[in-house]
């Protein structure tokens, strides 16, 4: 009995194993293609019945990067950064880097207003991304790694999204010891007036990320700054951390600070 179970279970396998070369094999050959994702989401046999793919969540992803790259030229912020003769973060990353080559890294990032639609099903309403643009690209054919401030949002001031993306492209930089360059046009840090009115003091957060940037710099991994803007406290470390760094004139300032020692 027992020899005759096993004898099936094989056989049953193999049947598997031969369907699913099959499968693999038609897709190879051209004869099956898989279903490509347009982004919609597919009709649902019942209206309480969830999507049997990811089309509803690559939908969403599609539209909150359409929006990210939509600048809302009705805002303040992007108003007074044309107005200072100043470009809109993506348009410096496409104009540096060699066209179509740019692939963004945490490019939904950022703040979320969510409709509901249905009990099951939302949509973005609203999306504030983070005002840190990063990612891949290519210049003048060889590959490099991009950080770029937006400006428009919050003046650049760094968040928390900008911290953890900086610090993850620090490291990325030293693991993939591609070249590092930093477009800075605000991304401060350590508190605000704001801050100092509700504490009574100022401070200097740590710079996370300082122990890559070391090894950037040390391992001879190419480092590049451009001062695009008020380059403030964190802003100001990240470029004089560089190899090499440049100001544009009249648009660029840099803000250092000195720190003493006090007993």
């Amino acid at each position: 009995m027992a020899g005759s179970n096993d004898e099936e279970r094989k056989a049953s396998s193999s049947t598997n194993a031969s369907e699913r070369v099959a499968q693999v094999s038609g897709h190879l050959d051209g004869s099956k293609q898989p279903v490509a994702n347009t982004g919609r989401r597919r009709r649902r046999a019942k209206k309480d019945e969830l999507p049997a793919d990811w089309s509803d969540i690559l939908g969403q992803v599609k539209t909150l990067q359409q929006m990210a790259a939509t600048p809302d030229t009705s805002k303040a912020g992007y108003i007074r950064q044309k107005q200072a003769g100043k470009l809109w973060v993506r348009e410096r990353v496409d104009q540096l880097l060699d066209p179509g080559s740019f692939r963004e890294i945490g490019s939904v990032a950022g703040t979320v207003q969510w409709k509901q639609i249905d009990a099951l099903r939302e949509k973005p309403e609203s999306f504030v991304p983070s005002n840190n643009v990063q990612g891949f690209g290519k210049l003048r054919g060889r590959e490099v790694l991009i950080t770029a401030d937006d400006f428009t949002i919050r003046a650049g001031h760094a968040d928390g999204a900008i911290w953890a993306k900086t610090t993850y492209m620090e490291k990325l930089a030293v693991a993939l010891k591609l070249p590092m360059i930093k477009l800075v046009d605000g991304s401060s840090g350590g508190g605000s007036v704001t801050t100092i009115k509700s504490t009574g003091f100022a401070y200097v957060p740590p710079f996370n990320g300082m122990d890559s940037i070391m090894k950037q710099l040390n391992g001879g991994i190419p480092n590049l700054g451009a001062v695009l803007g008020p380059a403030i406290g964190l802003g100001a470390a990240r470029v004089v951390s560089c190899h090499f760094s440049v100001m544009a004139a009249d648009v660029g300032s840099l803000c250092e600070y000195i720190l003493q020692n006090r007993a």
